[in-house]
């Protein structure tokens, strides 16, 4: 059991680093690394621990201790950079955010933007998967962005509670908007969506009146992201109802609490079907990279990453774009994957660990964490120093909540270029350019917040 020992070394970090943040009183639960260490502790403790039995079975003590402690010191070095890394200095370094903000811009763009959402949600909401054949090539990518939904509910909602002025139309319009955005990914059995519509619009709700939620609202906002999590894992996974509307209703009458625990991977189901083998689940693709890579397959180098600029060019341009990284990653998983895995294989998350494996081991490690710790903590010093700017409550609102997306994806980049990258960052940018344009006589007073 020595193995477990790093994994309680992990939990104990986690509650060391947020008892002082609250006891110094510097906790903000806005910033971004509360919930990195959410997906943090989700995977490398309590799948970890969970998974303790089947892990030494199928991949040895050795490479589990090893394992495990790769987790333990890659959680220290995070901390440690985005705790002490140059990140303050760098954000003031940012250019300065337009102050002016224009209710005309949110009554302009986010009608189109929920209209396309819904056009996109009718494909979810069909009760059934569609299949390749179901649209054409062009019919289907303009349905893939549901999450111009969201952008447009939180657009109204930083619209419609500035400090110079209170808008309730578009407050209440963004809050019916982002409600139904979390209920139609629940339906759609997507966790990530469901918990993101939630914390995103919490967020827009408290930063626009300089504000943070009181413990009481915490709780229950945190009780609410367990629910809407486990109800959409469980949702996608009751292969005994109905996949209509009328089934998802059925589904939520009939839900019982417990279930919560173990779709968090707290608990085991009672009864349940026990799982020939975990590895579907991230901390189960990160064993496989660390017993794989480069022992049988390759490191990528971080190849991975091309994708971010890649995927903006299109396939009209440039037919033959590969999907840098896909190779490797698939190449893995057939090398050691316990079942077999054909070349066409599109399976599960390997978490941020696992994907720093397949960069390039321990090197890639402090690199790619390193980075990431220092744009997140530059990304919330901005807010930090412009905390009264809509444009910059609104680009936080839509943003910080990838900080999870980081560490519970096939890399850390995954929500850049498969989602935000695509859908709220042209919006933000174009926020940007119109509020900049604004004149002066529509500049808002605003207020300062207390850190």
């Amino acid at each position: 059991m020595e193995e477990l020992y790093f994994v309680y070394g992990t939990a104990l970090v986690i509650v060391l680093y947020f008892i002082k943040q609250v006891v110094s009183r510097n906790f903000d639960p806005f910033a971004p690394v509360w919930l990195f260490l959410i997906g943090y502790m989700q995977v490398y403790v309590l799948q970890a621990a969970s998974f303790h039995s089947w892990a030494i079975d199928v991949r040895g003590n050795e490479l589990v201790a090893a394992a495990n402690f790769r987790s333990f010191w890659a959680l220290i070095w995070f901390l440690l950079v985005y705790r002490f890394g140059p990140a303050p200095a760098a954000a003031r370094l940012l250019p300065y955010p337009p102050r002016n903000w224009s209710p005309l811009f949110a009554c302009i763009i986010s009608p189109p933007l929920i209209l396309w959402g819904l056009y996109c949600a009718n494909m979810l909401m069909s009760g059934e998967v569609p299949t390749d054949e179901a649209y054409a090539s062009e019919d289907a990518l303009v349905r893939s962005f549901p999450f111009m939904m969201l952008v447009a509910a939180v657009l109204l909602v930083i619209t419609g509670r500035t400090m110079a002025s209170s808008r309730r139309l578009f407050l209440a319009a963004g809050l019916l908007t982002g409600a139904a955005y979390v209920l139609i990914w629940m339906f759609n059995g997507k966790r990530s969506h469901s918990l993101i519509g939630l914390l995103s619009t919490v967020c827009a709700v408290y930063l626009t009146r300089l504000r943070r939620p009181s413990w009481p609202v915490l709780i229950t906002t945190s009780l609410l992201s367990a629910l809407v999590v486990s109800i959409a894992i469980g949702w996608r996974e009751a292969i005994t109802y109905q996949r209509s509307v009328s089934g998802f209703v059925q589904y939520l009458t009939e839900f019982q609490p417990e279930q919560i625990l173990v779709n968090l991977n707290v608990k085991e189901e009672d009864g349940g079907v026990d799982l020939r083998s975990y590895e579907p689940f991230e901390y189960g693709g990160f064993l496989l990279m660390m017993d794989t890579v480069p022992a049988k397959s390759p490191y990528d180098y971080g190849e991975s990453y091309l994708r971010a600029f890649s995927t903006f060019i299109p396939r009209i341009i440039w037919p033959g774009k590969p999907l840098f990284g896909r190779s490797k990653w698939i190449g893995a998983w057939i090398a050691g994957s316990e079942m077999e895995r054909a070349d066409d294989f599109a399976g599960p998350a390997i978490g941020i660990l696992g994907a720093t494996q397949l960069n390039g081991g321990v090197l890639a490690t402090l690199i790619v964490l390193g980075v990431l710790s220092f744009t997140m903590r530059a990304a919330f010093e901005y807010l930090r120093l412009y905390p009264d700017v809509p444009w910059v409550q609104f680009f936080w609102a839509i943003t910080y909540y990838n900080a999870w997306f980081m560490v519970v994806n096939d890399d850390p980049l995954v929500w850049f270029y498969y989602n935000w990258g695509f859908t709220a960052m042209p919006v933000i940018v174009l926020a940007w350019w119109w509020n900049r344009g604004c004149s002066r006589s529509a500049s808002q007073s605003c207020g300062s917040m207390k850190n």
